[in-house]
This record gives structure tokens, C-alpha cells and sequence, in this order.
């Protein structure tokens, strides 16, 4: 399946090695994507899915997802290419990664990393529209964030903590596609979760 990807007019350089200012400048550019990724999501999945920003359009959405994506077997070259992008990172992430790798040498197409990408934004976007006290936002220090400068969700109120990055969720769950480890109501089970976390009820239980 073709699908657009949300590729910036600019430069832009690996998250950790952004400056305020370039780190601003991808916040405003991603979010005033939204609107256009939104749209073209509801043009590719065609009236498939009610896309109503409702927490149970996740389950459909999701798996029509898993009912799209192609899974290929990367052949030797290229898991030795991916090997060798790795090796870029320290020991510990790298032996990490390889073991990963080397157990699950299958690979999904660009342009389901793209249509993932923008099932993320409405993952956002659904917690936002559901939760007012939810907003997007970035984080320039500390420079040891998990997520420095990388567009994310978090509160404004003192009830709740949230430090969601929908991106960086989505291919979590890629990574549980490759092993075969997923259900179509998982992406709806971590928006149950984050709304724990919006309401302070994690921080209740403690």
C-alpha cells in the first residue's frame, strides 16, 4: 500500500542533537501537520473505519493496521546492513539490539512506518479531544530525557502525569508485530492505561 509519508521541508538532525531553537522548529512544523495527516488517514483508510476520535475507533483503526502492513524476511545483506547501523551505539545497546534482531529477522515496508506514524498522531489526537487537560509539548532539558525535544503529551493540571510519546509507543508495538506478539485491542489497552495515568490513578494506588 502506498502512503505519504510526513517528511519535513528542513534539515532536521537526530532529536538528542537539536537546539532549542531546532527543536522548536520541528514542534510547530509537526503540529501544524496534524490537520493534513488527519485528513489523508481518513482518505487512505476509506471509510473502512469511523474515525471519530472515540477511545474504541482504536480497535478498528488498529486492526486494520495489522490487516495492511507487510511483514518481509530481511535477507542477509540486509540484516548485516542493519547490523552495521547498530554497531553505532554502545556495547550494551548494541549486543541488545542483535540479539533482537537476530531472533526476529523480519522487517515491515517504509510506508507502514509512515501509516503508523499518523495512527500515532490520532492516538494523540483521540487522548486530547477525550482529555482537554492533555496538550502536546516538547522537552528541552534535562538533556538526559528519554524524549528530549520530540513532540509528546502531557497534562496541565497537578492531578495526573502523563509523558507520552505516540510515536515512540507505536513502534514499541511494531516490535511486538514482528514477534507476533500482539492483539488488535493492544493500541486500545495502552489508551486505558494513559487515562489511569491522566487521572492520577496510578498515583492513587501507590
Amino acid at each position: 500500500m502506498d502512503y505519504p509519508s510526513m517528511t519535513p521541508t528542513f534539515n532536521i538532525k537526530p532529536f538528542e542533537e537539536m537546539n532549542k531553537k531546532e527543536a522548536k522548529q520541528y514542534f510547530e512544523w509537526y503540529v501544524s501537520q496534524i490537520p493534513e495527516r488527519m485528513a489523508i488517514l481518513k482518505q487512505v483508510s476509506n471509510g473502512q473505519i469511523l474515525l471519530d476520535y472515540s477511545k474504541e475507533s482504536l480497535i478498528p483503526l488498529f486492526t486494520w493496521f495489522l490487516s495492511t502492513i507487510t511483514i518481509d524476511q530481511l535477507s542477509e545483506e540486509e540484516i548485516e546492513a542493519k547490523l552495521e547501523d547498530l554497531r553505532q551505539y554502545p556495547d550494551f545497546a548494541f549486543e541488545d539490539a542483535k540479539e533482537r534482531l537476530l531472533a526476529n529477522t523480519v522487517e515491515l515496508k517504509k510506508e507502514d512506518y509512515a501509516l503508523a506514524r499518523d495512527i500515532a498522531i490520532y492516538y494523540g489526537e483521540t487522548l486530547i479531544k477525550n482529555y482537554p487537560q492533555v496538550h502536546w509539548t516538547y522537552l528541552t532539558k534535562p538533556k538526559s530525557h528519554i524524549y528530549l525535544n520530540e513532540p509528546i503529551l502531557d497534562v496541565t493540571d497537578d492531578i495526573g502525569f502523563l509523558k507520552r510519546n505516540p510515536n515512540n509507543l507505536l513502534m514499541v508495538l511494531i516490535e511486538y508485530i514482528k514477534e507476533n506478539d500482539i492483539q488488535n485491542t493492544t493500541l486500545y489497552e495502552m489508551f486505558l492505561m494513559d487515562v489511569d495515568s491522566i487521572l492520577g490513578k496510578d498515583l492513587d494506588d501507590e
